[in-house]
């Protein structure tokens, strides 16, 4: 084979490669592209990476600031944000959140979350109306397209609040085959062994998760739930100081600062 001949097939190669990274870059849809940044942004904000999720958006703002995903987690941001006190801020994010519940490129993430902060505020009928009305929504998403990971992932979490956990378990472990975010894949399923009492294994879950990303916060919290169930009452204690220290003003921070008060830490 000549030297030519050889170049003329590279050269075909490489417009073969080109042109299918060019079809795979147009068949992600603004709404998937949207969708990708507010996943990324959501991660940091779940494991209370509030600053790296600021800066992220920000970067992000000019592109997708008016979609439904980005002002999603938004208003996440806005309601952790303002946890220290700023009630504007928290008001903000829980106003738009409700709103986003309902806009359907984004009512299973809105809803999932709106549910969250409905069962901090005690709106325990709520919040479970939001997280059925989430994996409602998760599970349509995924009939139309089982290989979405992030519709995955939030049916996984809603069915892990309404305690379908085997049903949970199934859902999240495809999403993190997806490529969703580990992390919070593993405390998902942590917590779907927390709620079923079976601590052993929600310690494990937790464990692994934290091997991924040893800043994710709230596993530190749960995992020491755990920690007590499981006798390990230093432990316990070391996990809740963890969790103390990285999220300050998260939503189980007075619980475990009582808690460390309490056994002279």
């Amino acid at each position: 084979m000549s030297r030519i001949t050889c170049l003329v097939i590279a050269f075909a190669v490489a417009l073969t490669a080109l042109a299918g990274t060019v079809a795979a870059q147009q068949d992600s849809s603004p709404d998937k592209q949207a969708q990708l940044v507010a996943d990324r942004a959501i991660a940091d904000l779940a494991a209370w990476k509030n600053q790296s999720a600021r800066n992220y958006l920000q970067k992000q703002k000019a592109k997708y600031g008016t979609t439904p995903q980005f002002q999603t987690a938004w208003a996440l941001l806005e309601i952790q944000e303002g946890a220290d006190g700023k009630k504007a801020l928290v008001t903000s994010g829980e106003t738009n959140l409700s709103k986003m519940s309902k806009t359907p490129s984004v009512d299973a993430v809105a809803a999932y979350f709106y549910g969250e902060i409905l069962y901090q505020q005690k709106k325990r009928e709520e919040a479970n109306a939001a997280w059925q009305a989430a994996a409602k929504s998760a599970a349509a998403a995924v009939k139309a397209d089982p290989t979405d990971a992030t519709a995955q992932f939030y049916l996984g979490a809603a069915l892990v609040r309404v305690k379908r956990f085997e049903e949970a378990r199934t859902a999240l472990r495809l999403a993190v085959r997806g490529g969703f975010d580990e992390p919070m894949v593993n405390h998902q399923i942590g917590l779907s062994y927390l709620f079923a009492e079976k601590w052993k294994e929600a310690k494990d879950a937790f464990d692994l998760g934290l091997s991924v990303d040893p800043r994710y916060a709230p596993m530190y919290f749960y995992r020491a739930m755990a920690w007590d169930k499981l006798g390990r009452k230093a432990d316990m204690l070391i996990d809740l100081d963890q969790y103390v220290k990285l999220a300050p003003n998260g939503p189980d921070a007075g619980f475990a600062k009582a808690v460390l008060k309490s056994s002279g830490r």
